[in-house]
């Protein structure tokens, strides 16, 4: 199981921060002293970007990239994505909402610094508050800091300063210093611990003492605000300005900063000390004195700073108690506008052959700059407030000024309008071209296009007559001397030198595609920029450049292709650059989309949306020339430099079921029954925030990437229990992608049912009993075969005995009855009763088969039995017997309530037994014949004994009578089937039977039945 990356070491930076004190101790330039302070990229955060308070008091980059801001409304994280917000709604051991400080320990332990709760720990993803042992920690920390020994040192209001080391905390002042507050600590090069105070001056701590210095030791205040080392020099910002002192422990002034309240100071790559105050920001540069001062920019007041700190990316966060969270950058681009120019909205600059640059605004005038100064061209012709949208500097001398009012043709202070009053197509002019041959090419947004030369009109060119459009956006001419004109709605037309056109278009219906300027790469292939993309016209074509997607809506205005052949694209959101290596890549087919680093508002541009439907320019020294809404935005491609930074990525949390968990456990689990994962992500750059984007994948669900978004969050549902793997990756300008981003391990834990050792049991259990059931169905088969077996013997054998029983009386018969047909006597009696007596036998046998065949075919009936009365109705049914009446019967009933059973099987098992004990018999041969029938409850039913003192049954004899067709003794007149079906009966109705027989003395069969009351339907 993986979890998520635990506080990573710093790697290319450290930052201490103490209360708007910095030291950076290793970075790459930034913030080149050669440019202007007012030259720098400005963003801010306030409470419509989600801060709780305008108010912050510091402002610390972890180890992790997070920023932390403390304020007096709590302190928060910020994450390019997200700004989370703590206070004592969020965390229940906190008392007070204010916080002064931040910084981290060598282990990666966030501490917060709290006006009354002492200090705030995370660890692990986990805030309490610290509780070093040793004394009582102070409840408000003004500033904290952590030496190289790591080393926590705090320096309280109003209660001294303390060591923590080892978790031990120690009082390492006097109460001298309670009645201070301690503002700053920084440690020098020599390892020294200094602290600075708001009333008390300077101090050193030594080994048992302080060293201190104040006003009278040559600090210009006694209220120290922030400290700072740099080349073995302490610097120190007082509430009356700067100073720094030397290792001789000499004090030496600023004096640009003079009585200047220093709160906060860093000290960057070149050696310049910038300082955070009460009324601006400022930038001091050692080596010449100077002094640049920044109050506001872009309408961001940079002022009462209270901390300053400079990134992983360099950029500086300033802390202030009025405006937030502000973030300044080094410009890529320089601007020019308002109060240089005459308007900040640019339609055009144009660079003459003189070498000036004439630059047309929305004013009434064209704005000039010679290299050196900028002047106004004013304009005597009325615009009625359309501005100048095209310009040209004619080799004489003179100007051609496209506008709305018509074609302005100004020479030596003389000014001639060219308009529907004097014969031109249309007023509204919006681009101006002279060729190769000295033609002049006027297009307009209503009438087409118009050929001038020698003050007159050669040609007008419009729908219907060589244009499919009379709305002129763009003109370009060729080398070969080929005019390319870009309509709206009509498509690409080309004029040949020989007056023709040719139209081109890019689909079936142009009807809403703007042509807006027509450009040409060194092989005289054409880019056209247009509302729907960027355009190659090769081989007679127009073919679609595609892009890499940013899920935003560009629309290209222009294209420029500087000296080093990149692309430079002028949009609504910015200036798109695309290497030239990109650009061939894509035209040999290597990649489908080409990648691109955008130029906006967070690279230094005054406003990101270039003026629309508008040229740029590329003048002579290289630079590029973009008008925009905000002013002229100069790009140099020479020292343009893409950011090489690639961003860190980071998981920020995982809410399931709209529970966070804590990612930084190392085992990540959710229960059973879990169905909502979200999972939130950020790219840890700050250059712009809003540009940030995003690639995931679930590894167990996910088979591929996710497309590039700029949504930090996603969410996942009722995913399969099992172990998952969530991956991010990230960019922050969409070209340099941070391929090894950020992962979180997880397992979703199965119901006892879905887990494999039940599954496994189930298929044990189902295997088995899969197993007992075919073991029985065998065993099942193999007893009905046994029975079945056993039925066709019994049958092949109640065939040959009843076939054998039921021939013998026929036999019997039909010998009687040939032996009457032979006797002549008169007297046929005596045949007849033989006969009689065979008839007899026979119907006996066939009476006792078709019991036997009930028994075996029909269903028990069970119904209550009174079963003394059964027993008398036999009696008096055998009562013909010729032995009934010298046998003595005894019925001895001790049954009180009916016997529920099945009465037509017992009526012939009694049946078969009373009348087999009368016929059996021997009366003449014994001194008291009797025969007995007793029934009696049992527990479980009814046990009947049937007991005579006839002749007996021999002992060999008494197992076979039970057997089919046997017959005990040959005297027996019996079919042989009375006892067996007897038997058969008894075992039918869930009962057992037995004999008990001593020849000469009698015989006893006792039946035991169970009363089948719940048998009952």
């Amino acid at each position: 199981m993986q979890s998520k990356k635990g506080m990573r070491s710093l790697v290319c930076l450290l930052l201490f921060t103490c209360s708007g004190i910095t030291w950076l101790c290793a970075q790459s330039p930034a913030f080149d002293p050669k440019k202007s302070l007012e030259d720098i990229s400005i963003s801010q955060w306030t409470t419509n970007q989600g801060l709780p308070s305008n108010n912050t008091n510091a402002v610390y980059q972890d180890s992790n990239g997070l920023i932390w801001i403390a304020s007096n409304n709590g302190f928060m994280i910020y994450d390019g994505e997200r700004i989370e917000t703590y206070d004592k709604n969020r965390l229940s051991f906190l008392e007070n909402d204010g916080f002064y400080a931040i910084t981290e320990n060598h282990e990666g332990t966030i501490f917060i610094a709290s006006k009354g709760d002492g200090l705030v720990q995370y660890k692990n993803g986990i805030f309490n508050l610290y509780e070093p042992v040793g004394i009582s920690m102070p409840k408000s920390i003004r500033s904290i800091y952590v030496s190289s020994d790591s080393s926590l040192y705090l320096g309280a209001n109003y209660q001294g300063f303390y060591q923590v080391k080892n978790d031990t905390i120690i009082k390492l002042t006097d109460e001298l210093f309670d009645k201070s507050i301690i503002r700053s600590i920084i440690e020098d090069a020599d390892k020294n611990i200094w602290f600075g105070t708001e009333d008390s001056g300077l101090h050193k701590l030594l080994a048992d003492d302080v060293l201190s210095f104040d006003v009278a030791k040559g600090l210009v205040s006694n209220n120290v605000r922030c400290l700072s080392v740099s080349e073995g020099k302490l610097y120190i910002g007082t509430s009356r300005g700067l100073q720094w002192m030397d290792q001789d422990l000499s004090f030496n002034e600023v004096l640009p900063l003079k009585n200047t309240t220093v709160n906060t100071l860093i000290i960057d790559a070149w050696n310049m000390i910038w300082v955070g105050s009460e009324n601006g920001l400022g930038r001091w540069n050692k080596s010449n004195n100077r002094l640049e001062w920044l109050s506001t920019k872009h309408d961001v007041d940079l002022v009462r700073v209270t901390s300053m700190i400079m990134d992983e990316e360099h950029q500086i966060w300033i802390s202030s108690n009025r405006s937030g969270l502000v973030q300044i950058r080094e410009s890529k681009v320089s601007n020019l506008a308002r109060p240089t120019l005459s308007s900040d909205r640019i339609n055009i600059i144009h660079e003459s052959w003189n070498g000036n640059l004439y630059i047309g605004t929305d004013a009434n005038r064209v704005d000039v700059f010679d290299g050196e100064e900028y002047s106004v061209m004013p304009i005597k012709t009325n615009l009625n407030g359309n501005g100048v949208r095209d310009i040209f500097h004619d080799r004489d001398g003179s100007f051609w000024l496209a506008t709305y009012i018509g074609v302005i043709h100004i020479n030596k202070g003389r000014e001639i309008l060219y308009s529907t009053a004097s014969g031109m197509p249309a007023d509204n002019f919006r681009v101006i071209l002279k060729d190769q041959s000295g033609n002049f090419w006027f297009g307009t947004r209503s009438g087409g296009l118009v050929k001038f030369k020698g003050g007159k009109i050669e040609r007008v060119y419009a729908n219907g007559s060589g244009l499919e459009s009379n709305f002129v956006f763009s003109i370009a001419e060729s080398k070969q001397g080929e005019i390319y004109v870009g309509t709206f709605g009509g498509g690409l037309t080309i004029i040949m030198q020989d007056g023709s056109t040719r139209t081109h278009h890019l689909g079936k219906d142009d009807s809403g595609l703007l042509f807006f300027n027509v450009d040409f790469d060194s092989l005289q292939h054409a880019f056209i920029t247009t509302n729907n993309g960027l355009l190659y016209f090769e081989n007679d074509s127009l073919q679609e450049v595609k892009l890499q997607s940013d899920q935003r809506s560009n629309t290209f205005f222009d294209l420029v292709i500087d000296n080093q052949k990149h692309l430079w694209l002028t949009t609504n959101l910015g200036v798109l650059q695309i290497k030239k290596s990109d650009w061939r890549r894509f035209q040999n087919k290597e990649i489908n989309e080409i990648p691109y680093f955008t130029i906006d508002q967070s690279s230094g541009m005054n406003s990101e949306e270039c003026t629309g439907a508008t040229r740029s320019n590329k003048i002579s020294n290289g630079n590029i020339y973009v008008p925009t809404l905000g002013g002229v935005v100069i790009i140099n491609p020479k020292t343009f430099k893409r950011d090489n930074y690639i961003p860190r990525v980071s998981i920020r949390q995982m809410i399931v079921d709209d529970q966070a968990i804590n990612i930084n456990n190392q085992v990540v689990e959710c229960t059973p029954g879990t169905s909502r994962y979200r999972f939130d992500f950020s790219v840890l750059s700050f250059t712009s925030p809003d540009r940030n984007q995003f690639k995931y994948k679930l590894e167990g669900y996910d088979n591929d990437w996710s497309g590039a978004t700029y949504d930090g969050s996603v969410e996942y549902t009722n995913l399969s229990p099992g172990d998952y793997t969530f991956r991010v990756i990230g960019t922050n300008d969409g070209y340099v992608w941070n391929t090894e981003g950020d992962a979180l391990s997880f397992s979703v834990l199965p119901f006892y049912y879905e887990t494999i050792w039940f599954i496994v049991l189930c298929v044990v259990l189902v295997g088995l009993v899969i197993f007992l059931f075919f073991r029985w169905r065998v065993a099942f088969i193999n007893n009905q075969n046994l029975e079945l077996r056993k039925v066709n013997a019994e049958l092949d054998r109640f065939v040959y005995s009843a076939s054998h029983e039921m021939r013998s009386p026929l036999s019997s018969i039909l010998g009687l009855i040939n032996v009457a047909t032979l006797d002549k006597s008169p007297n046929k009696e005596e045949y007849l009763n033989y006969i009689k007596l065979s008839v007899q036998r026979l119907d006996s046998l066939l009476r006792d088969i078709v019991d036997h065949s009930k028994n075996a075919r029909l269903e028990i009936e069970v119904e209550p039995i009174d079963v003394k009365v059964q027993v008398e109705e036999i009696l008096q049914d055998i009562s013909f017997l010729d032995n009934y009446s010298k046998i003595k019967h005894n019925i001895e009933c001790l049954v009180e309530s009916s016997f529920h059973s099945d009465s037509k099987r017992l009526k012939i098992v009694l049946s078969n037994l009373i009348t087999n004990a009368f016929k059996h018999h021997s009366p003449d041969e014994s001194d008291n014949p009797f025969v007995n029938i007793r029934m009696e409850r049992t527990e479980d039913g009814l046990r009947i004994k049937i007991s005579d003192n006839g002749p007996g049954i021999e002992e060999e004899e008494q197992g076979k009578i039970f057997n089919m067709f046997y017959r005990a003794t040959h005297k027996s007149e019996g079919t042989g089937l009375g006892l067996y079906l007897v038997k058969e009966i008894v075992e039918n109705l869930k009962g057992t039977i037995e004999v008990e027989s001593v020849v000469g003395k009698g015989t006893a069969f006792v039946i035991e039945l169970p009363d089948l009351r719940d048998k009952i339907s």
